[in-house]
C-alpha cells in the first residue's frame, strides 16, 4: 500500500514539477522580452511584473516544494543523523514527514478559506490589470496539499521499514559518510 501511495505521490510530484520548469522558462522568457520591449522599442509590458509576482513564481514555488522534499534536495540539519542507528534515522524521517503533514495541512486549511473568499468576493489585485487574487491564492492549498500528502507518505514509509516491511523510501545521505557511488 505504502509504495502505491508513494508511486501516485511521485507521479503527481512529477507532473506539477514539469509545469514548474515550463513556468521557468515562460518567467525567462517574458522578462527577456520584457526587457527587449523596454529597452529597444521603449514599450515595456505593463502586465509583465505582476503576472510573474502574483502567479508565476507561486506556481512556480508550490508546484516544485513536494518533489524537493520528496528528493531531500532542502535544507536538512543532521549533524546527530550520522551518530544515530537506523531506526533512530528512520524515526527521525517519521518525525520529520509528522510534522510537515501538519504544518502543511494546516497551510492548505487557512490556504483554502482565503481562495474561497477571494472567490466569493471577487476580489482582484490593484494593478494595471484587475487579475484575480483567487488564481493566485489557489496556488497554495494546491502546493500545501501535495506536501501534506507526501509527509504523511514519508511517514508512513519509514514506519513499514522500521517495522521490516520493506523499504520505500531510502534514508537520506548522512553529511561526512562515505557514498556507495555517485559524485560524492
Amino acid at each position: 500500500m505504502t509504495r502505491i501511495l508513494n508511486r501516485c505521490t511521485s507521479w503527481i510530484e512529477t507532473g506539477l514539477a514539469s509545469v514548474a520548469a515550463l513556468l521557468l522558462l515562460a518567467i525567462m522568457l517574458i522578462v527577456v522580452s520584457d526587457v527587449f520591449m523596454r529597452y529597444a522599442l521603449n514599450r515595456p509590458y505593463s502586465w509583465s511584473y505582476d503576472l510573474i509576482s502574483l502567479y508565476l513564481m507561486a506556481a512556480l514555488f508550490y508546484f516544485s516544494l513536494s518533489r524537493a522534499f520528496a528528493l531531500n534536495a532542502h535544507i536538512g540539519v543532521d549533524i546527530l543523523q550520522s551518530h544515530m542507528p537506523t531506526a533512530g534515522r528512520r524515526v527521525c524521517q517519521i518525525a520529520a514527514g509528522l510534522v510537515t503533514a501538519a504544518l502543511f495541512l494546516t497551510i492548505t486549511y487557512v490556504a483554502a478559506g482565503r481562495t474561497w473568499d477571494d472567490w466569493t468576493q471577487g476580489a482582484v489585485a490593484a494593478g494595471a490589470i484587475p487579475w484575480p487574487s483567487w488564481l493566485s491564492d489557489i496556488l497554495v492549498p494546491i502546493g500545501a496539499a501535495l506536501i501534506s500528502v507526501r509527509g504523511l507518505v514519508h511517514a508512513l514509509a519509514h514506519g513499514a521499514a522500521l517495522v521490516g516491511a520493506g523499504e520505500v523510501i531510502p534514508l537520506p545521505a548522512v553529511a561526512g559518510a562515505k557514498a556507495e557511488a555517485g559524485f560524492e
